[in-house]
């Protein structure tokens, strides 16, 4: 049911979530407002997903996102969480996330302890890494969705 829902292209502003990801997994995640959350497909399967994210005007890079009610901390509202596969020098909460989501790994489920659930998203990582190489992947990255029409070009040569 995942795929036929791929890719799928997804754009809004950058909330603050929980404030867990950073803190407690050392793995921080970017948020989507509950507006962004709700216009994704309502049948769409929650779950570990990859792809291609965007912070603005900036390079696309991998990325791991989460799709549901992250069972391990029992939240109520569903959230989509976005691991942008590179490191940051600061927070950029207010800026635009673009992101292509291309394929899907695994459905949520619960953990026993945070070291699991810490271990099953780096196995997650390690695997997305690995399929946004394939070539049908890779080509996303390309996508004209990712140059924002306004705005300055940052990091132009």
């Amino acid at each position: 049911g995942a795929m036929r829902h791929l890719p799928y292209f997804c754009r809004g502003e950058v909330v603050k979530g929980f404030g867990r990801g950073s803190k407690e997994l050392g793995i921080p995640t970017a948020n989507f407002s509950e507006q962004v959350v709700e216009s994704f497909p309502s049948d769409i399967p929650t779950g570990i997903y990859y792809g291609w994210a965007c912070v603005g005007n900036g390079d696309v890079h991998k990325m791991v996102l989460s799709i549901g009610w992250n069972p391990f901390y029992k939240n109520i509202k569903k959230s989509v969480e976005t691991h942008i596969i590179h490191t940051f020098k600061e927070d950029f909460y207010g800026e635009i996330l673009s992101i292509v989501i291309t394929g899907y790994i695994r459905p949520e489920k619960n953990f026993d302890s945070l070291d699991a659930l810490i271990s099953a998203i780096q196995d997650d990582i390690e695997e997305a890494k690995r399929q946004l190489d394939l070539p049908e992947h890779l080509k996303l990255k390309e996508d004209n969705f990712f140059h924002l029409p306004e705005g300055k070009i940052v990091n132009s040569r």
